[in-house]
């Protein structure tokens, strides 16, 4: 079977239900943008120099396919905050209290997670947008402003 379908030529793409919408449909619009962001922690992951943070990072990727599934119309669980509340609060406590703005770019892996942040941020927002027209579960905007929380963290532990 070929990956091209040419079904997608007009302008149109379809959820797991086959029903067909614009390609910038908001929900599309959040699909982009979350393959974009485990793309980019791909990429991070490959980097990590900290075996932990590939870890949590190879887990976040897991927990992003089940998001885009949700998105898509799957009725999948969200994935649960609790995961990504521990591991902030493993972080906080390692790292030092922070003082300053940090400027992103102080080594390649953190500079990769900084914009995997900001793309988490953009796909945070489409989610957001895409709740005025059709309800989200209020647990994958609580997972999603967390996971951006998450990822700053982990980027910092990276610059140590």
């Amino acid at each position: 079977m070929s990956i091209t379908t040419k079904t997608g030529d007009d302008g149109t793409t379809s959820f797991l239900s086959n029903e067909r919408v614009p390609k910038d449909h908001p929900r599309i619009e959040c699909l982009g943008t979350l393959d974009e962001l485990n793309a980019f922690l791909g990429a991070a992951r490959s980097a990590a120099a900290n075996s932990r943070s590939g870890e949590i990072i190879q887990t976040i990727q897991r927990d992003l396919f089940v998001v885009c599934g949700i998105i898509a119309g799957s009725m999948a669980p969200v994935p649960g905050t609790a995961q990504l509340d521990g591991w902030i609060a493993e972080l906080e406590t390692a790292l030092p209290v922070l003082r300053n703005f940090v400027t992103p770019g102080a080594n390649p892996i953190s500079a990769r997670l900084h914009i995997a942040r900001t793309i988490c941020r953009r796909a945070e927002r489409r989610i957001v947008s895409m709740d005025r027209a059709e309800t989200v579960p209020p647990e994958l905007l609580r997972y999603m402003n967390r996971l951006s929380d998450l990822l700053f963290l982990l980027a910092r532990a990276e610059e140590k």
